[in-house]
C-alpha cells in the first residue's frame, strides 16, 4: 500500500513539473518579427524568442548608468555613441546641449561634467587623479596644462577596459579616432572654460591619463553625469500589464519622441528614455578670407628615415608676451591641412604648404602677433614634440603680424634644424628647445 502511494505521488509530481514547464503563456509565435522602437526615435525589428514567451531585445543604442559611491555622482555608461563606427564626437557647446537634453533612467537632469568631476574617474596616472599634482581644475588658466603632472602616461596602460585610464567599473572606449587629428583619439570634454580664454575648455585623455585644455570647437567624447542617487523607477501595480521585451513610442520629458520597454516580468512599462540629438550645423569656413602664410620648408641634409608627418602652425605669444618653444598647447591658427601625413620632402625636394591665419576650426581670422612652428616628425606620437632624430624650426624668431589690414600673403622660407641628442631626457631633442 505504501509502495503504491509512493508511486502515485511520484507520478503526480512528474505531471506537476511538466505543467510548470509549460505554464508560461505563449504570447508570440517563435521567430515572428514586429516593429520595435529605440530611444533615439528610430524604428527597428525585433524577433519573438524560441519559447514564444517574450520578444528579444530591440537592437538599439542604449545606455545604462553607474553610481560612484566615492563621489555621489552617477555617470552615463558607456559614453555617447561609444561603439558607433565613424562617430566623430561633439563640440563642447553641443556636448553641453546633448547632456541637457538627455533623458536616461527616468531622469532629465543630466549635465556635462566639469574638469574636477572628470578627474574623479582617472585611474592609473596618479598626478592626474583627484588630489594629484596636476593643477588643471575649475577656474584654471590654459598655462596650467603645461605642468608635467598633467602629462600623459603610457598609451592604453590604464586599469580600465582596453587599457583606459579610468575605473574598471566603466564601459565604453578611449580609442575612438579624432577625425580632425591624425593618430589621436578623441578627448573627453568638460564644461570647464579656461579662466584666461573662453575658447579653451578642459578635457581628459583617458587613453593616456593626461589632463589638458583644447579648443571649444574641437570634437570630443561625451559622458554625461548627474548627482545620485539614481534609483530605477518603480512599477505602478495599477498599470496594465504588457508583454516582456515589447517596446512602444512615448513623449519624453525633453518633449522629444523616445521609447519605453516592457519590464522583464511584464508588470509595467519602463521609463520613457530619449537620446535623440541633432548636432549644430557646420560653421562657415572663412579661412580663405584671412591672411595666408605661403610656406616653403627645407631640410638641411639627406633624410635617413622616411618622415611620418610635417606640422606647421601659428601661435600667439604667452600672456606675459614671451615665446616658449615648443609650445605646450594646441595651435592658435592653421588648420588640419597643416598636419601633412607622409610628406614628400627631402634635401632636394622642399615641401610647400599654405598656413592660413584662421583658427583651427575655421570659424574666424586671427589678428595680432603670431609665431610659426614647424616640426618634421618620424611618428604620429602625442604630444608631438620633436625628439632626437627629428627636425624643427621656430626656436628663435621674430613674430609675424596678422590681420591688421587688407588680406595679406606672407612668403616664408624656413630651414629645419636637427634636434640632436636628448641629453636631459625630457623627450625633446636639446637643439630644439
Amino acid at each position: 500500500m505504501n509502495r503504491a502511494v509512493g508511486y502515485l505521488m511520484t507520478l503526480l509530481l512528474s505531471i506537476c513539473v511538466m505543467c510548470c514547464v509549460s505554464c508560461k503563456k505563449k504570447s508570440c509565435e517563435p521567430g515572428a518579427t514586429q516593429p520595435c522602437y529605440c530611444p533615439d526615435g528610430t524604428a527597428k525589428d525585433q524577433v519573438c524568442n524560441e519559447d514564444g514567451t517574450a520578444w528579444a531585445d530591440c537592437e538599439c543604442i542604449t545606455y545604462s548608468y553607474w553610481d560612484d559611491p566615492a563621489t555621489n555622482l552617477t555617470w552615463q555608461d558607456p559614453q555617447k555613441d561609444a561603439y558607433t563606427e565613424g562617430d566623430g564626437g561633439l563640440t563642447q557647446p553641443d556636448a553641453i546641449r546633448y547632456c541637457k537634453e538627455l533623458v536616461l533612467g527616468g531622469y532629465n537632469d543630466w549635465r556635462l561634467p566639469n574638469i574636477d568631476e572628470l578627474r574623479t574617474l582617472v585611474r592609473g596616472n596618479t598626478p592626474a587623479e583627484t588630489g594629484g599634482e596636476c593643477p588643471v581644475t575649475e577656474g584654471s588658466p590654459r598655462a596650467d596644462m603645461g605642468n608635467t603632472a598633467c602629462a600623459p602616461n603610457t598609451e592604453f596602460g590604464g586599469p580600465g577596459i582596453g587599457g583606459c585610464y579610468w575605473l574598471p567599473e566603466l564601459t565604453g572606449t578611449c580609442n575612438k579616432p579624432d577625425p580632425a587629428a591624425a593618430g589621436h583619439p578623441l578627448e573627453f570634454v568638460s564644461s570647464t572654460v579656461a579662466s584666461d580664454n573662453e575658447d579653451w575648455v578642459g578635457c581628459v585623455l583617458y587613453d593616456n591619463g593626461a589632463v589638458s585644455f583644447n579648443h571649444i570647437l574641437s570634437l570630443a567624447e561625451v559622458r554625461c553625469v548627474r548627482n545620485d542617487p539614481t534609483n530605477p523607477p518603480k512599477c505602478n501595480p495599477a498599470l496594465v500589464p504588457c508583454m516582456p521585451g515589447k517596446t512602444r513610442r512615448c513623449i519624453a520629458s525633453n518633449f522629444k519622441i523616445g521609447s519605453q520597454t516592457c519590464s522583464e516580468d511584464g508588470s509595467c512599462w519602463g521609463p520613457c528614455e530619449s537620446t535623440e540629438f541633432t548636432p549644430s550645423p557646420p560653421i562657415e569656413d572663412i579661412c580663405a578670407t584671412c591672411d595666408q602664410v605661403h610656406l616653403t620648408i627645407r631640410v638641411p641634409e639627406k633624410l635617413t628615415v622616411k618622415p611620418k608627418q610635417v606640422m606647421a602652425f601659428l601661435y600667439a605669444p604667452e600672456a606675459d608676451g614671451t615665446w616658449n618653444f615648443p609650445p605646450m598647447r594646441p595651435p592658435d591658427a592653421g588648420t588640419q591641412d597643416n598636419q601633412v601625413i607622409d610628406p614628400d620632402i627631402d634635401v632636394d625636394k622642399p615641401l610647400v604648404i599654405t598656413v592660413p591665419g584662421c583658427t583651427y576650426y575655421r570659424e574666424y581670422c586671427v589678428s595680432g602677433e603670431y609665431y610659426l612652428i614647424v616640426f618634421l616628425l618620424n611618428s604620429e606620437k602625442m604630444p608631438p614634440f620633436p625628439a632626437e632624430g627629428e627636425y624643427a624650426w621656430g626656436m628663435v624668431q621674430e613674430p609675424m603680424t596678422l590681420g591688421d589690414g587688407p588680406q595679406n600673403t606672407i612668403e616664408k622660407e624656413v630651414m629645419l634644424v636637427p634636434c640632436g641628442k636628448d641629453a636631459d631626457g625630457n623627450g625633446i631633442g636639446d637643439a630644439c628647445e
